[in-house]
Parts: C-alpha cells; structure tokens; sequence
C-alpha cells in the first residue's frame, strides 16, 4: 500500500516544508518506489510509492486531470472496465489504459458524490479541490485502506497512516478514554470513528468527510446493498455462478509477477492458491506464486503445516513453514523498528512481523483468505424463520428435507440458543467483565453499562445472514482487514482479500443458506476438484492447541506478575487484582486478563517515543 499524507489550510497559509518531511519519513517504509512532497497555496501534500499492479498507477501524486481538483490516495479498484464503459457511454474519450486514479478523477468530474457507491475496491484518498478550497476524503466500503485524519484550528491533517498525522505538533497525544475502555472490555473499538488517541479520528469505512470554510462533515455514502433474493432451479447454476465470480475476485487481485498467498491447512486459502493457478494458465500469465504457513509444532500436534505442504505440492508451488513454536509471548514486543500504531492484544505479534519481512523478500502482494469464516459458513435458523414468514413451506420442505436425506442430519441453526440457554442457567463458561479495572475509571466512564451494551445482539438488517452481514456493514470486518496493513508489519506488503470482493459478497448474500451456505458446501463443490481431497474435506476446525498455554505448561514463559506498570495504566486498572488473578489461574489466548498486558506494553512503547 502506498504512504500519503496531507495538510490543508483554510487560511491559505504556505505548509510547513518541514512538517511533510518528517510525514514523509514516516510514509518512507510503505513506499520504496519513490517520494513526492508537493506544496500548493494553502495545502500540501507527501506520497511514497509502491508497484503494485495489475492495473497501471500513478507514480506520482497528487495527480490531476485538470490542475484544479488534485488526488492524492492509496487506490485498488475492481470492474474497472464496467466503470470505463460507463463513462465512456457519457463522453469520456481513453487515450490508452487509464490508471485507477484517473478513473476515480473523472468520475467525481462528471457526477460528484454519486460516484462513489460505484467505485468499488480497495482504496483510501483525498479530492483537494484548490479552487474552492474543498476537500474530500472517502474510504471503501470494506475498510480495506486506513484513513485518519485530525482538526486543529483551521488545518486539516489527513493520512492513511496514523503516525503520520501525531508529527504535527498541534495534534494532542493524549489517549482517548472511550477507545481505551473499549480495548479493556473486548480488545477493539466498537466505535469506528474512534482511535486511540483523543484528537485524531478514523474515517469508517464506506463513509465521505468534507471539509471547506463552512463545516466538516462525516456521512456514510454507500451500505453493504441487500439485494433480492436469487432463486435458482438448480444447485448447480449457484455454484456456477459462484465459481465465476470467485475466479474473477482473485484474478483481479493479481500483480504481474511473484504473488504470496497467506495459506493454512483449510479450505479458503488454498481454494484462493488454487483459483490463481488457473486464471495464470487460462491468461498466460507469468505468477510467482509462493505460499506462507505457521506451524507450532512441537508444541502441539499442529497439522496446519503438513496440510498446507500437501496443498503445496499438489498445485506445484513453493512453500515456506515458518515455525511458530519458537517465538515466545510478547518477546521484543516494543521493539523499535515496528512502532504499534494502536493497542494490539497480540503476544505473538513479533511472528507475525518476521512472516510478512520473509514475504516482502518475495513479493510486494500476499492474498489471504479472510471472509470465507462468514456468509460461507451459514445460519439456518433465520432462513427457516424467514421462509416460515413468507409461508414458503414447499421451499422450505424441499430445502430442509433434502439436506436430511444428504447429510443424515438437521443443517445447524445456528441461532445462539446454546448462549442464551448457558446465560439463563448460570453455566456461561465465557469470559465476563473484568473484576480488575480500576473503580474510578469504571465509574467515569460507565463501564459495566458498556459491558452491557456490547453484549447486546446487533440489530438483524439481513433476513438470511445477519450476523455476516452485520461483521461486513458495520462490524469487526474493517478493523480485520486494517489490521493487515503494513503499519502493523513494518514490511511494504500489500494484503488481499478476494473473499469481500463487493461483487462476489453481494452474490453470496443472495444465496439460500440451505443447503449450499452450510459449512463451506458451496465453495467444496465449486473448487474440491482443484485440492487434494484432503483439503476438500476437511471440515473447519480451531487450532489444535494454544500456544500461549503451551508455552506456560513448557515453563518457556510466566505471566509477567512482577511487572511495573507506568501511573498512566494503573489509573486503569486495579494492577494487584490482576495480579491475583494471574497467578490464580495463568492466561490464555481468549483471558481478558491478556488485554491489560498487552496495554502496558503499548503504553511503554508510546512513551519512549514521546
């Protein structure tokens, strides 16, 4: 992912030079293909560049097709052809193969803000109009691209870097409550507006912000859609469909040249690995496809890495195991080199870091397969309410009763009876609110009603997938994907993700939950026979083992009980209740008695570089 980072004046006051430099040092790991630092009357702007592909980019930004409205962002966009035609139905003249930037440029020329639910892909950027003095700023539907951005006085300063924006000098440091309250209780923030810090904002996902002289302004310019329901006389036409539209998803996420693919033992990436493979011999296509696995063998008896090797071989690509067993809880977690942006309840991070610089050796694109845990994965009980609803009985008979005679059994509902039953019996083994937060930070910000609050259902908006739909539209799903973003990694390595590809989420919500939504049936069939039948098979499963635990048991690594922790955590935390606790009954990956260490690690790390 490129690096850019803004500041506008409404003033019309000349930038400070130095201010985008230090932004640009920042910026400089994203972007190893080059730096730009641009000033104009009132704004200025740094980017630092990544090749990426396929499609052309814009070396160097801002770019603009008139020298009055300029864009400067991190762009990845799909059906480009559709949107291509679609101008051009309108006028629009191509000399060549235009770049993604252009595209989005004459699409906001020609019809402003109803562009965007149009634009779909990856992307973050800004709009600077210099006449006007206007700014635009709009993030994907997804949230697959960062964007943070920060007021003070009558600047604007803007990035999909969130440590970019803390080198001006006029944007406070101080933490905010909320966010941090909301890492204790669940470890991220429900709120997507919301950083760590008090005066710098995050743009969510699928959302516009405008700033001129009159206001700033947030709204949201495009939901996830739900569609109609598509009814198909045979099973055989969804899968299908499906096949052509998964293929089309990771086709269009290939670079020309070496690729990663983020691979497990499971079934969603290496149907990804597999569906590469083909679109390369189908285009004729060079593809430098590597594969990337974690196994903590010796640990535990980890098959992740056996299974992925198996998939490995079969589709003839390479494959790197990296083991996992020898990277100890929050070892060299503060380490310099790879700032955290934000609080991360990671102990393992330093892995993760060492897997993406051993793919950045390799490739600047890693596929994964995030999304496929979703929709593919299914509910019954709302499809069997909603067909009862309707009076669909025929269709629900059909549905139901040929999955019995298939399966020998019932699909599982999947309605959260078991939850409820555990909270009504008292017998809720899960975790519950934390006992050691400190009480006056509790009471000021009105904890245990937020507990409650969290604890909540959402509100069901999809009559077939609510709990997906609900991840995608306003859920955890955005703070997944930034979560991949190189500022966590420190390696210039773009991730992505085929599986919440707009056009092939929106198809699947379409899609009767029963019976090919039921545990993965429909992505079995579409690609089981491109995999070892191993792999096809296999149903989904947890990791065999906890290697936070595994470590514990090995004496590898203790609770750190001994542990100081700076003023600014023990206001948050009751630090000898926690330690009771710990020494009580050890952590492990799910204890909430893990977010507070990692929080103190944060809070070290954020004041040495203060």
């Amino acid at each position: 992912m490129s690096g850019f980072a803004g500041v506008v004046s409404l003033d019309g006051a000349l930038p400070d030079t130095h201010l985008l430099e230090r932004m640009a040092q920042t910026l400089a790991f994203r972007g190893p293909d080059g730096t730009h630092i641009t000033t104009k009357p009132g704004a200025g702007f740094c980017f630092t560049f990544l090749r990426t592909g396929p499609a052309p980019q814009c070396p160097s930004q801002p770019c603009s097709l008139d020298g009055r409205v300029w864009l400067l962002g991190d762009v990845r966009l799909d059906g480009r052809n559709d949107l291509r035609r679609k101008l051009e139905q309108h006028g629009d003249a191509f000399d060549g193969d235009p770049t993604d930037e252009e595209l989005i440029l004459r699409a906001c020329r020609r019809w402003r803000e109803d562009s965007l639910p149009d634009l779909i892909g990856d992307y973050s950027f800004a709009l600077w109009d210099a006449e006007a003095r206007h700014l635009w700023c709009v993030r994907d539907l997804m949230g697959a691209r960062p964007f943070f951005y920060a007021q003070a006085r009558s600047n604007l300063y803007f990035s999909n870097t969130l440590n970019a924006i803390r080198c001006a000098s006029d944007v406070s440091s101080a933490l905010d409550d909320h966010f941090i309250g909301d890492f204790l209780l669940q470890e991220w923030c429900s709120d997507p507006h919301r950083t760590a810090f008090r005066n710098i904002s995050r743009l969510p996902a699928g959302h516009l912000l405008r700033f001129s002289s009159k206001r700033l302004e947030v709204r949201r310019f495009a939901s996830v859609p739900i569609d109609e329901p598509l009814w198909l006389k045979r099973e055989e036409e969804y899968v299908e469909h499906f096949r052509a539209l998964f293929d089309q998803a990771v086709t269009d996420r290939l670079p020309i040249g070496p690729v990663a693919i983020f691979m497990s033992g499971g079934l969603d990436s290496t149907s990804i690995a597999a569906l590469a493979i083909e679109s390369a011999k189908r285009n004729a296509t060079l593809l430098g496809l590597r594969a990337y696995t974690i196994d903590y063998r010796p640990l535990f008896d980890d098959k992740e890495g056996e299974l992925a090797s198996l998939t490995a071989k079969h589709l003839g690509i390479p494959i790197m195991i990296m083991s996992g067993a020898q990277h100890i809880p929050f070892d060299r977690w503060g380490e310099r080199d790879v700032p955290v942006p934000e609080p991360c309840n990671e102990p393992f991070r330093r892995l993760y870091v060492a897997q993406h610089r051993e793919v950045a050796k390799h490739a600047r694109v890693a596929m994964n397969g995030y999304g496929g845990d979703g929709i593919l994965t299914g509910q019954a009980w709302p499809y069997l309410t909603d067909l009862m609803r309707y009076l669909r009985f025929a269709r629900l008979g059909k549905d139901f009763g040929n999955y019995f005679l298939e399966k020998g059994r019932f699909p599982p509902l999947r309605g959260g009876f078991r939850s409820l039953l555990q909270r009504w019996t008292g017998s809720d083994s899960g975790p519950g609110y934390p006992e050691w937060l400190n009480e006056s930070y509790e009471n000021k910000l009105c904890l245990r009603r937020r507990w409650e609050e969290l604890q909540s259902h959402p509100q069901k908006k999809h009559p077939w997938y609510p709990n997906a739909y609900h991840d995608m539209d306003c859920g955890p799903v955005s703070s997944v994907l930034e979560s991949e973003d190189p500022i966590w990694t420190g390696a210039a390595v773009e991730s992505r993700a085929p599986m919440f590809d707009l056009r092939f989420v929106r198809f699947l919500l379409r899609v009767p939950p029963v019976p090919l939504c039921i545990d993965k049936e429909l992505l079995r069939r579409a690609v089981g026979n491109l995999l070892p039948e191993k792999i096809c098979c296999r149903p989904k499963k947890p990791l065999l083992g906890d290697p936070l635990v595994a470590h514990q048991q090995k004496g590898s690594w203790t609770p750190p009980v001994t542990l100081s922790p700076p003023e600014s955590l023990r206001s948050l935390v009751n630090w000898q209740k926690l330690m009771a606790r710990l020494q009580e009954r050890g952590v492990s990956s799910q204890s909430p008695e893990l977010r507070p260490l990692s929080l103190l690690y944060w809070l070290r790390d954020i004041e040495r570089r203060t």
